[in-house]
Parts: structure tokens; C-alpha cells; sequence
């Protein structure tokens, strides 16, 4: 089941990588050609491999329940913990995509409101690790990562519901940081939003595989 863990990776970090050209072209404040190939490399270079490693963690449960294997309670912490900073993120660009929506970036570049975004990002993170370490239920795992998933999707459409209209105010406004931390907004929630199939993808994988082996089984009978 490993390689078909890979494979849902390998789909989603080129499903990524595709998304991203279209939305840095069409969003990124950039004016030339030259600056927004640049930004579509950085973007890829530094946010595609975290993705892509939060979409392993999120596949360690359900290879082990695709396996009938028992699920070490680590991995349940580890994959709260990683749903968790999801959410957090999410939370975050949400919390500043509001922000820019009512202020301009010179009003909304004041000490309180880092700090007030630094406290919610924090207690989002804590608040939402704990609730999906307590949605593990030992009798079905595969529901906690399930969870997760759920929630992950609904979280990456309400914080994209916020941060294209507040992109498209930023840059009538013409702000100068304003619209990439927007733009950031928008490919966060897509990229999430993607990435929360990942498990209920590889479950369609290892479904096939198990019916495809049981019927081998039932005809060499």
C-alpha cells in the first residue's frame, strides 16, 4: 500500500505545481514576466514541499488501516498535530484577509494587531490539534483521519470565501504587501482544500486493489 501512498503524493504535488502557474499569473502583483516566473519558483520551492509533507503525515493513518494493522497512538498525535497547523494557517490568513479588507495595509501595519494575530494562530493551532486527537476513536481509526479531512476542506472554503474578495479590494487600493498576503490566502485554501482529498483518495486505491485481490482469490477457487 506504501507505493499507492506515493502515488496519491506524486497526483497531489503535480496537481499543486499546475494550479499554482494560472493562479501566480492571474493574482501575483507582479508586472513583468521575468518577476512572476520568479515568484511561481519561490512559491513552489518553499511552500510545495511542506504541502507535501503534510499530505504524507495525513497518509500514515489510513496505510496502517488499509493494512488491518494497528495504529500507533504517535501517529494519531502526529497527524492532530499536522491537521492542526493546517487550520492554523488557514485561521491566520483568514484572520488578515479580514483585516485588509477593512483597513488599508498602512492602517492595518500596527503592533495589537500582530499580536492579536499572533495570539489566535496560536490558540487556533492548540484548539484545533486537541479536537482532532480527540476525534481518534480505537475502534475506527480511518474516521479520525476522515475528521481531519472534513474539516480541513470546509476551513480552506471559508478562508477563500474571505480572501478573494479581499485580494480584489487590496488591489483596487493599490497596497504594496497587501495583495500577497491575499494572493498567499487564496492558494493556501486551494492547495489545502486539494490536499484534503489525499486520504479519501488513496482509501479509493487500496479499496480497488482489495476487491481486485479478492476476486483472484475467488477464481483461482
Amino acid at each position: 500500500m506504501k507505493r499507492w501512498a506515493l502515488l496519491t503524493i506524486g497526483l497531489y504535488a503535480a496537481l499543486v505545481f499546475l494550479l499554482s502557474a494560472p493562479l501566480i499569473f492571474l493574482l501575483a502583483p507582479m508586472n513583468t514576466l521575468r518577476e512572476t516566473l520568479t515568484s511561481w519558483a519561490y512559491v513552489n520551492a518553499v511552500c510545495l514541499p511542506v504541502l507535501v509533507l503534510a499530505q504524507l503525515v495525513l497518509l500514515l493513518v489510513p496505510v496502517d488501516v488499509s493494512r488491518e494493522r494497528p495504529v500507533p497512538k504517535r501517529k494519531i498525535v502526529v497527524s492532530a498535530i499536522v491537521g492542526g497547523l493546517l487550520m492554523c494557517l488557514l485561521a491566520g490568513l483568514f484572520f488578515f484577509s479580514v483585516c485588509l479588507m477593512i483597513w488599508d495595509e498602512q492602517e492595518a501595519d500596527v503592533p495589537w494587531l500582530y499580536w492579536t494575530w499572533l495570539a489566535f494562530t496560536a490558540v487556533s493551532w492548540l484548539g484545533w490539534g486537541l479536537w482532532f486527537y480527540r476525534s481518534y476513536k480505537i475502534a475506527d481509526a480511518g474516521a479520525h483521519v476522515t475528521t481531519i479531512s472534513h474539516w480541513l476542506l470546509r476551513g480552506s472554503i471559508l478562508e477563500m470565501i474571505v480572501a478573494i474578495p479581499s485580494h480584489i479590494i487590496s488591489r483596487n487600493r493599490n497596497d504594496c504587501c497587501a495583495p500577497a498576503i491575499t494572493f498567499l490566502g487564496i492558494m493556501m485554501g486551494l492547495s489545502v482544500a486539494v490536499l484534503s482529498f489525499g486520504p479519501g483518495v488513496f482509501f479509493l486505491f487500496a479499496n480497488r486493489i482489495r476487491h481486485k485481490q479478492i476476486g483472484r482469490t475467488h477464481t483461482e477457487v
